[in-house]
C-alpha cells in the first residue's frame, strides 16, 4: 500500500489509460455496428423484390456524363523555337560529345591515376625522363638524408605508437 501512495503519479497515469484505451475500444464498436445497420439498411431499400415477394422494377441512375477528353490539340514544343537556335543547340551538343570523347581517349592510354599523369605531362614539358619505380628508385631516395629523414618521420606519425609496441 506504500508503494502505491509512494507513486501516486505512476498508478494516475497507468488509470488514464486504461481508461482511454477503454474509450477506444467502445468507439470503435458503436461505429462498427452503425456501420453494419446503414448496410443492412441500404440492401434492404435496394431489395428488387416488394413486401408480397413480388417484383418490382429497380429504380433508374441518371447517366454520369462523358469525361473529358484524354488529350488537347496544343502545339508541339520545338515550334516555339527558332530554327537556327536548335541547329546552335545541336552543334554545341556535337561538340561537347567529340570533347567527351576525346578526354575518355586520353584516359584511356594513361595509367596509374592522376599522380602518373602529371609526372608524365611534367616529364613532356621539360622533356626529362621521368622516375622509374622500383627498387632502383626506393634505394636512391633513401641515400638521400632529405628523404630518409621524412621516411622516419612519416613512420613514426603513420606507424604504430611507441606504447603499443
Amino acid at each position: 500500500m506504500n508503494w502505491l501512495l509512494d507513486h501516486l503519479q505512476i498508478v494516475v497515469i497507468v488509470v488514464l489509460a486504461f481508461g482511454s484505451w477503454l474509450k477506444h475500444r467502445a468507439d470503435t464498436k458503436n461505429a462498427e455496428a452503425e456501420e453494419r445497420r446503414a448496410r443492412e439498411e441500404m440492401s434492404e431499400s435496394e431489395d428488387i423484390f416488394g413486401p408480397n415477394k413480388e417484383w418490382r422494377a429497380p429504380q433508374e441512375r441518371p447517366l454520369l456524363p462523358a469525361p473529358p477528353p484524354l488529350f488537347r490539340n496544343a502545339p508541339s514544343p520545338l515550334a516555339q523555337f527558332d530554327v537556327s537556335e536548335v541547329e546552335s543547340q545541336l552543334k554545341r551538343q556535337q561538340e561537347l560529345q567529340d570533347r567527351l570523347r576525346k578526354i575518355k581517349e586520353t584516359k584511356a592510354t594513361t595509367t596509374g591515376g592522376a599522380s602518373a599523369t602529371r609526372v608524365r605531362v611534367a616529364a613532356a614539358q621539360t622533356h626529362a625522363k621521368p622516375l622509374a619505380l622500383g627498387e632502383a628508385s626506393l634505394k636512391s631516395s633513401l641515400r638521400n638524408p632529405k628523404q630518409t629523414r621524412r621516411a622516419i618521420i612519416l613512420r613514426e606519425i603513420l606507424g604504430t605508437p611507441l606504447g603499443l609496441r
